[in-house]
């Protein structure tokens, strides 16, 4: 695009083609993240990412963006002009990945030690008690994270609901069981982490319908100054039109007029 600015004549049609051309160019890579731009006397674009970030754009070259993904977090590089140079998005779609995959990650992390946490202490109440059999509780579940959970006691009868040495009859270490559940409040847990994921999505969409109707009242009253507006200028060719019509009208009117009144002389 700057290339072939370069290459047509100021003021034309041509040049006003590209320039609009330029601007669409520029919104899409506004919408991907923060850039500030700058034009020299033929119009031809300046990019940097944000305010003083990597350079994007000069003259007829480009920069190229990477990504790299590392335990659920994002990072974005730019490589060609200035060498190469870590991109930190402060807006845009890839801020928005970026700041999504960190949150993934933070969710992920708090579900797996839920998990890990829930595991173990149930698996620690096993052991402090007798399964039916008599014989010490074994693990009941095994788990790393929430992905790997595992029910590992397959036979009813390696429930260890008695207290060690209580026997058969014995429930103590079911209300050692009922304890963990109530103190550590694991269902109360997941709803949390739930409930603010959803909270969080829904305050991003809200933001985001209100950046979106920011943005279309500003491209709107950009392009009433330098865009082309098809709707807008066939309505101003047919007011054209009717008000040629009309004066046409008048002077016809006028000229049969004048005859009319030589006619009578």
């Amino acid at each position: 695009m700057n290339s072939a600015l370069g290459r047509t004549a100021q003021n034309s049609s041509g040049q006003a083609a590209l320039l609009d051309e330029r601007d669409r160019l520029l919104d899409s890579m506004a919408a991907l993240t923060d850039v500030s731009a700058s034009f020299d006397a033929a119009g031809r674009a300046t990019v940097r990412a944000g305010g003083g970030g990597p350079l994007l754009v000069r003259g007829d070259q480009a920069a190229i963006a990477t990504y790299a993904r590392s335990e659920g977090a994002v990072s974005f590089a730019v490589y060609g002009i200035e060498g190469s140079q870590a991109l930190s998005p402060s807006g845009g779609a890839l801020a928005g990945l970026a700041e999504g995959a960190t949150r993934l990650a933070d969710a992920k992390a708090a579900l797996d030690t839920l998990a890990t946490d829930f595991a173990d202490g149930v698996n620690a109440v096993q052991a402090n008690g007798d399964d039916l059999n008599g014989a010490s509780g074994s693990a009941m579940f095994a788990a790393t994270g929430a992905r790997d959970f595992q029910l590992v006691l397959t036979d009813p009868r390696g429930i260890a609901a008695a207290a060690t040495g209580g026997g058969e009859r014995d429930n103590g270490n079911l209300t050692a069981l009922a304890t963990l559940r109530r103190d550590e409040g694991f269902e109360s847990q997941v709803t949390t982490l739930t409930t603010g994921n959803a909270s969080a999505l829904a305050g991003r969409r809200a933001i985001a319908e209100v950046q979106s109707t920011i943005r279309s009242n500003a491209v709107a009253a950009r392009d009433s100054v330098s865009g082309v507006n098809v709707d807008e200028e066939a309505v101003d060719l047919i007011r054209f039109q009717q008000a040629y019509q009309a004066s046409s009208r008048v002077i016809q009117v006028a000229r049969e007029t004048l005859q009319t009144l030589f006619d009578i002389r």
